[in-house]
């Protein structure tokens, strides 16, 4: 529906530009007619007298967090910054990603923002020679179209920030006093995804030396295992237990349950979402052996983390005990700064060097239910963003003349539980 949408609105715009292109120029109204300044400004230094500007946003998913982006977007920065988007469905692969390419740029798309990571490269080329923008939320620079012109960068989450938050929400949960045994679910570690590989070193160096651990593998090859392995700590007070992969694997979920059945393990260390993937065989191995297991894992706002805190379970403790965050939306607002400096003709403020740059957030850590408490509303009303119109604007040339590339990445390497808690007044 949605493609067909775009290439309607391609069909309608031929026809405005050539009705556009018959009249005559003597009716085109002079820039102070419009209440502009000499330089074609607003007094607010924006040029609203311009036509919107026109961003394709392709989707990898369409989860309930995919919902919370897309209105975000359209909603909210949209009519504050005159942005018109175009959505897509979910894209699977790389030709639907480059047919959304080619149709939104007939519906008059002047940049592009992509979570869909498959076929970047072919896409980045294409949009250049289309002259659209782009920008990509990934971690991955891409460094084979780093320097194509129109390619802005990257909005993914700082692989090195992950690895230093979960090593501090780690750090904060265990005793190294008290003996510890651990699952360490890795996700697809072992297949090359970077932010779980990064998130499952940081997990084994944190525990090597918080308990003093001597592996007898180097901390790359144990990231790297692919098949379910008790590892070596040489301590016999700490066990840990490498279990990679994902929940849809036949057999994956009643592994994992025979391995808390057992009693070995107290503690679930998670590199994705796992509160409901697992809540249900760690209920029962709870109950089982009257014995608390306590669950720290990757999760996103919304009711599903918000009932997982505040749900006691059989032995008294929160269902979900901590939690890395990664807020969806940062990632779009990033995107938005790139896209939009480029278009508004800023794109030096970007890439002053003339490369894509990586403008990326950290995860944010959530420690307990408490502090969760403190977040929960973020992302659900417009004056509850991780990052409001508003504050967009001041990362944006044409609203701000101050904004330049370190203003951008200073923007970034502050952005963390403590800077929103203080930005939205939730102290």
């Amino acid at each position: 529906m949605k493609k067909k949408l775009a290439i309607l609105m391609a069909v309608m715009m031929v026809l405005v530009l050539s009705l556009s292109g018959c009249g005559s120029s003597e009716g085109t109204p002079d820039s102070n007619d419009q209440g502009l300044n000499d330089n074609g400004l607003n007094d607010n230094g924006s040029s609203d007298s311009q036509e919107n500007i026109t961003v394709a946003v392709a989707w990898n998913s369409m989860e309930a967090t995919t919902q919370v982006r897309m209105k975000y977007l359209e909603d909210h920065l949209g009519p504050a910054l005159g942005i018109d988007f175009i959505f897509s469905e979910i894209i699977s692969d790389t030709s639907e990603l480059m047919n959304f390419l080619e149709n939104s740029h007939a519906a008059g798309a002047d940049a592009l923002l992509s979570s869909v990571t498959d076929g970047i490269e072919q896409l980045v080329s294409r949009a250049d020679e289309l002259g659209v923008y782009t920008a990509v939320v990934s971690s991955n620079l891409y460094e084979e179209v780093a320097e194509i012109p129109t390619f802005m960068g990257v909005t993914g989450i700082d692989l090195g920030r992950v690895a230093d938050s979960y090593g501090e929400l780690i750090d904060e949960q265990f005793d190294s006093a008290e003996p510890g045994s651990f699952l360490i679910v890795t996700g697809g570690a072992a297949m090359g995804v970077s932010s779980h590989r990064e998130a499952t070193r940081s997990m084994l160096e944190t525990l090597q030396e918080k308990y003093g651990l001597t592996y007898d593998r180097s901390i790359d090859d144990l990231a790297g295992i692919n098949s379910t392995t008790q590892i070596s700590t040489g301590n016999e007070d700490v066990d840990i237990t490498i279990v990679p992969g994902f929940p849809n694997v036949d057999g994956y979920i009643s592994g994992v349950s025979r391995l808390l059945q057992s009693g070995d393990y107290n503690a679930i260390l998670s590199v994705y979402a796992t509160v409901d993937t697992f809540a249900t065989v760690i209920d029962e191995a709870e109950k089982a052996l009257n014995k608390n297991i306590t669950v720290l894992c990757q999760a996103n706002f919304g009711e599903t983390t918000k009932r997982a805190f505040e749900t006691v379970d059989s032995t008294g403790n929160p269902n979900l005990d901590g939690a890395i965050i990664y807020p969806g939306t940062v990632n779009d607002a990033y995107g938005i700064v790139l896209l939009y400096n480029a278009v508004t003709g800023h794109s030096d403020v970007v890439n002053p060097e003339g490369r894509a740059v990586v403008m990326a957030p950290g995860p944010l850590v959530v420690q307990n239910a408490e502090a969760y408490g403190m977040l929960e509303d973020l992302d659900t009303r417009d004056d509850m963003y991780v990052y409001t119109a508003d504050e967009v604007k001041e990362m944006l040339k044409e609203y701000n003349e101050d904004v330049d590339y370190d203003f951008l990445m200073n923007v970034t390497s502050e952005f963390s539980t403590e800077d929103i808690i203080e930005r939205r007044g939730l102290q």
